[in-house]
């Protein structure tokens, strides 16, 4: 039994669906980066569905290869993010005062939490297979998967400009930061003393480079998705209007619109399931982060005392507002989605 909400194959309102898998295709710029990282995998559903499923197609039942490997390294990296933020709590110790100094340590250990949240959120969307249900089944216009492709390239390019400049940056940042900066390396100095900080440094930084693909991409995805809704609501929108007329008066099918507007309801409280938590921990993150980096460089002198002290708080500050700016690209989508609609 087909899909109902597929059974128009020729399209909504005259305009032509995309085939079955094509929007998939179309992020696969962003889908593959994600992979480099552990954020998505495509497993298989092994249990059997039944028939009369409103989310399967058989038409369609080539879903594309699962991949095992690409599972366990997903959840080797979850393992080990997850390590990375109980080990940002030993950065606190009983010696810790207030001021510029514990502030950073406050704004360090949310942004490793923050990674968990959004790894966590990705490999939950990868296991349920809740994204690539939506990402394969989801029936869009064509024009609609163009845009969305186009969007995630150049996207996905900005991402990886980005992501190069804060890594090199924070680098030297990182292995040239003053003293007080070496409790980024607990438990070693914190708790464990050790003689050769700077190979310690060396090491350490490996467990830094993970944060910043984890934030940029998970929030790219998050920003993607909500376009990819505005995009069809809006389609959607525009033709109940254009089948309203100038006088007010409906002469076309209204269960044709319902259907198409529950199916993007459904597939956006699919989404949500699984972006919500992730969504909203970013948004909060990022402003605490802000307002906290931004106390300590107005009130706090030893955060401007060195160039290389100035520049380390410059750089979290930065990377920050860049988090926050993804997060609020996609709440202004949304607003103005709700807004308009």
């Amino acid at each position: 039994m087909i899909n109902k909400d597929c059974e128009d194959v020729v399209g909504f309102c005259g305009e032509l669906f995309a085939d079955s898998g094509d929007l998939l295709s179309s992020l696969s710029p962003l889908l593959t980066s994600m992979k480099l990282f552990g954020l998505y995998f495509h497993r298989e559903d092994r249990r059997q569905r039944s028939t009369d499923d409103p989310e399967w197609n058989t038409a369609t039942p080539s879903a594309g290869k699962a991949s095992t490997k690409l599972r366990v390294y997903a959840t080797v990296v979850l393992i080990l993010v997850w390590l990375n933020a109980v080990r940002c709590i030993l950065v606190f110790t009983r010696n810790d005062s207030f001021g510029a100094v514990l502030l950073m340590k406050i704004a360090i250990f949310n942004m490793c939490s923050l990674v968990a949240i959004f790894q966590t959120s990705c490999y939950y969307a990868s296991h349920s297979r809740q994204l690539f249900k939506v990402l394969f089944t989801l029936p869009v216009t064509r024009d609609c998967v163009r845009s969305v492709h186009r969007a995630a390239v150049g996207l996905t390019i900005f991402i990886w400009i980005s992501m190069a400049c804060f890594l090199i940056f924070g680098a030297t940042i990182f292995l040239y930061s003053d003293e007080e900066f070496n409790f980024i390396l607990a438990p070693f100095v914190t708790y464990i003393c050790v003689p050769k900080v700077r190979m310690i440094k060396m090491i350490g930084y490996l467990g830094y480079v993970i944060l910043f693909p984890c934030i940029f991409f998970s929030h790219l995805l998050s920003l993607v998705l909500v376009y990819l809704f505005y995009s069809q609501f809006e389609k959607l929108k525009k033709n109940f209007r254009r089948v309203l007329g100038e006088r007010r008066h409906f002469n076309g099918d209204l269960s044709l619109f319902r259907r198409r507007h529950q199916t993007l309801s459904r597939a956006v409280s699919k989404i949500d399931g699984f972006m919500r938590l992730s969504n909203v921990a970013g948004f909060v993150c990022h402003i605490v982060n802000i307002i906290l980096l931004l106390y300590s460089i107005i009130f706090y002198r030893e955060s401007t005392k060195s160039v290389i002290t100035a520049l380390t708080y410059l750089f979290w500050l930065c990377a920050n507002i860049n988090g926050l700016i993804f997060s609020a690209g996609a709440g202004i989508i949304v607003n103005h989605m709700v807004r308009i609609c």
